[in-house]
């Protein structure tokens, strides 16, 4: 027989959380030929969770690491679902009150939501994210020589290095959000301006070129040279991005309508450049030179419009 003891605060959502967590995982792990059981009492400021196993035949190798394995999984949830939120909270207090962003946090939490998806697949209880499989192996090591866990000084002590991370996180998805916010309010301000200017064309096709970032031509095939604004554009200083280059284009110009070919190889700057026109942008897939992966627009076979 194996025995574990686990102490919590005795703070009920925390404990009623934990239990929660090995019901589920008594349902739906088949643990065979080894039974887990718990009781549970108040032993002082504490809530004891206290696991018995044994081995209906004889314990092996693969069998006598049942208990320790369950009771691992089972406190790497608890802390990915209880603790994390709580210790985000409390880091992101102290970034956002700097940022005079208190207000703002529940627009900031998909930002850092969507850094710990990256690389990770969203998981259920018994799927690893890199995250929970970490700290699993931390409490897995700890009980291979130990009984008992204060599973709050384990939290503080032993995970430093998964708080550390969280921080990161929790940082680099408030310098996203600020940085969406200011793109935003960026695009207001481009689309107000666009809206108050007098269009200079009636129709602008964007071919993606390969000497630089795209060609534009007018209705009738004639490509639009802007020099002035490739002067400033390709620098030496001045290292123009694709989406740099054809936002500044189509300021100057204000088309009335935008037809952008090929569109399909790059659905990011599709985005951005919609964003701004709006329902002035047309994208193309199956004229002639989408389909052929051309770069000279031929006026003779038109886009549709």
């Amino acid at each position: 027989m194996q025995t574990y003891a686990l102490y919590f605060e005795n703070v009920p959502a925390h404990c009623d959380a934990f239990r929660s967590i090995i019901d589920e995982m008594k349902e739906r792990v088949n643990t065979d030929p080894v039974r887990i059981t718990y009781e549970e009492r108040d032993q002082g400021d504490f809530r004891m969770f206290r696991f018995q196993s044994w081995c209906m035949e004889e314990y092996d190798a693969e069998t006598i690491e049942w208990a320790r394995a369950f009771i691992s999984l089972a406190v790497a949830e608890w802390v990915i679902r209880v603790k994390e939120p709580e210790v985000m909270e409390e880091i992101a207090g102290d970034l956002i009150e700097s940022e005079q962003l208190e207000e703002e946090w529940p627009y900031v939490i998909p930002f850092v939501q969507r850094l710990f998806a990256e690389g990770e697949e969203e998981a259920d209880l018994l799927q690893a994210t890199t995250r929970k499989a970490r700290i699993y192996r931390k409490v897995r090591d700890y009980l291979e020589d130990e009984r008992e866990l204060n599973v709050l000084g384990f939290v503080r002590f032993r995970l430093q290095e998964h708080w550390n991370e969280l921080f990161e996180l929790i940082e680099t998805g408030l310098d996203d959000y600020l940085e969406d916010r200011q793109y935003q309010e960026f695009v207001d301000l481009l689309r107000f301006f666009i809206a108050d200017q007098e269009a200079k064309q009636e129709v602008v096709h964007v071919v993606p070129s390969v000497d630089k970032p795209f060609h534009l031509y007018d209705k009738h095939g004639d490509r639009i040279w802007l020099d002035h604004l490739d002067a400033v554009m390709f620098t030496d200083e001045q290292k123009c991005r694709e989406e740099d280059y054809l936002v500044s284009a189509l300021v100057a110009i204000a088309p009335e309508r935008i037809v952008f070919h090929m569109a399909q190889d790059r659905p990011a700057l599709t985005q951005t450049v919609r964003s701004i026109f709006e329902n002035r942008l047309i994208t193309c897939h199956s004229c002639s030179l989408c389909l052929s992966g051309r770069r000279v627009l031929d006026v003779n076979k038109p886009t549709p419009l």
